[in-house]
């Protein structure tokens, strides 16, 4: 699943934007971050989650799921939607194009993550990413 952090502090970067995430997750009752890689708007990626551990990113439906957020709310940068596309084409090979890649907005009354995620990955009406 996909998310955007809600936030354009561009001061949150690599580990600042990690523990910040960590805070905002433990502060709702999270035992950890809940994503399992968060994007910042410099396109690095840092891990969060340790992916053997189900995500707490999406009520109801964090089983058997990855979830990415992008640091942002209006605000989101070419190289971090490169790093994004990028990311999600590592994880749909190693997975061998069985994953398949959807918004937060499709298991919630919620518009994360905000940008146009099924145009960015190329993907189809099930979800998945081009070969």
């Amino acid at each position: 699943f996909l998310h955007c952090s809600a936030s354009d502090d561009e001061n949150l970067s690599e580990n600042r934007l990690v523990e910040e995430v960590r805070a905002w997750h433990r502060a709702r009752g999270f035992s950890d971050v809940g994503y399992h890689f968060l994007i910042d708007k410099q396109g690095k990626f840092m891990s969060g989650r340790d992916l053997a551990k189900t995500p707490a990113a999406q009520k109801g439906h964090n089983a058997g799921t990855i979830a990415i957020m992008v640091h942002g709310l209006e605000g989101f940068p070419k190289p971090m939607l490169n790093a994004c596309r990028d990311l999600c084409a590592a994880i749909n090979e190693a997975y061998e194009g069985r994953i398949t890649f959807h918004g937060h907005c499709e298991v919630s009354a919620k518009t994360c993550p905000v940008f146009d995620y099924t145009a960015l990955l190329g993907l189809d009406r099930f979800g998945r990413m081009p070969a």
